[in-house]
């Protein structure tokens, strides 16, 4: 059984962009993130830090963005 997948989620369509370092505003360690993390905790400090990459873009036009994203 084949399981369709958003092409933005799948991960056998992501570019080598889409994991990417972002320094800490608060301690200014690295953070690794993957382009469909909302936000992370520092390893370091252990505050919460927001992709600054993240984008949703697609949910306003897709028909399957509440299943996928979850409802507002």
């Amino acid at each position: 059984m084949t399981t369709l997948r958003c092409p933005g989620q799948d991960q056998q369509f992501w570019k080598p962009g889409d994991i990417f370092d972002v320094k800490c505003p608060f301690c200014e360690n690295e953070i690794e993130f993957w382009k469909d993390e909302p936000f992370r905790f520092c390893p370091s400090c252990k505050h919460e830090v927001r992709n600054p990459k993240m984008d949703t873009g697609c949910a306003k036009w897709c028909k399957y963005a509440e299943e996928c994203l979850g409802k507002p």
